[in-house]
């Protein structure tokens, strides 16, 4: 697939590219933005390099992805509540966004999309692994695949089996962050399609993760469980996934309803500022 206004440069065999050469301030040019809703279809992650957005801006690109969505868990920022300030500083150890995910799985409509834009970057690490849950989807047995049509997973907000504790004990040593609502999580729960479909393109992706997905409907933890890791485990393999590495004035948006997402915990002794949105609400099917 050809792209007019800019160059796209693919990062791994199965997902992810960087942009050059434009400018998302353009909000005129439908030519861009008929170019990147075709480019994040093709590669889930797109890492645009060389902006200047203002928050104004970001919520200007967010919108040709979808309207913005509400975060429970942080505060937004008092000018643009749909937006947060995600930051470690040189003295934190915990991270926001560790271990894999999709981001708020839990939402009876999880957001299609999120824009994660880069104000301050560290010297080194602090980077971003994704995975296509396409590719995974593809790579299944066709009896893995017939297995899993129809099942619903219950998915919570509790972080029930993240290491180090639930929630509660995660925000608690998220020290510069404003989070809210740690108590309330296990009220976030919705149950979503296991093996969901992209509207765009017909395609056919996992929809599930160790980390929200509790169970599956009509089936016990116990039962669950072993299964949730295994298709995690399968996600998460090399063949699908991408490093993206981050420099101040890089807008990265990709596809929550195809991929999952890992931030690299790895700069200690460096700050690391960024403003992230997500928009599009949408009910899996």
């Amino acid at each position: 697939m050809s792209y007019a206004t800019m160059e796209v440069r693919p990062i791994g065999g199965a997902i992810g590219a960087e942009i050059y050469g434009i400018d998302l301030r353009q909000l005129e040019n439908e030519a861009i933005w008929s170019d990147l809703r075709r480019a994040l279809l093709e590669f889930h992650v797109l890492a645009i390099r060389g902006q200047q957005l203002a928050p104004d801006d970001q919520m200007a690109v967010g919108r040709v992805f979808g309207e913005p969505c509400f975060y429970p868990f942080a505060k937004g920022m008092e000018t643009h509540p749909h937006m947060t300030r995600i930051v470690k500083e040189p003295e934190d150890r915990v991270n926001f966004g560790a271990d894999w995910h999709t981001d708020s799985h839990y939402l009876p409509e999880p957001p299609r999309a999120t824009l994660l834009y880069a104000i301050e970057t560290p010297a080194r690490g602090g980077d971003t692994l994704y995975t296509s849950t396409c590719a995974a989807y593809d790579a299944l047995s066709e009896g893995m695949k017939q297995l899993l049509a129809g099942v619903l997973g219950v998915n919570s907000a509790s972080l029930k089996h993240k290491r180090g504790g639930d929630r509660v004990a995660h925000h608690a040593r998220i020290g510069h962050m404003t989070v809210q609502n740690s108590e309330r999580a296990t009220q976030y729960e919705s149950k979503h399609p296991v093996v969901r479909t992209i509207p765009e393109t017909g395609r056919k992706a996992l929809y599930v993760s160790a980390l929200h997905t509790v169970r599956f409907d009509g089936m016990t933890e116990e039962e669950s469980r072993p299964l949730i890791e295994m298709l995690d485990a399968h996600c998460i393999e090399p063949q699908f996934g991408c490093r993206v590495r981050w420099e101040p004035g890089q807008l990265t948006v990709w596809d929550n309803r195809c991929t999952l997402h890992n931030a690299v915990n790895d700069y200690h002794g460096y700050r690391r500022e960024m403003r992230r949105l997500t928009v599009g609400p949408e009910r899996p099917v």
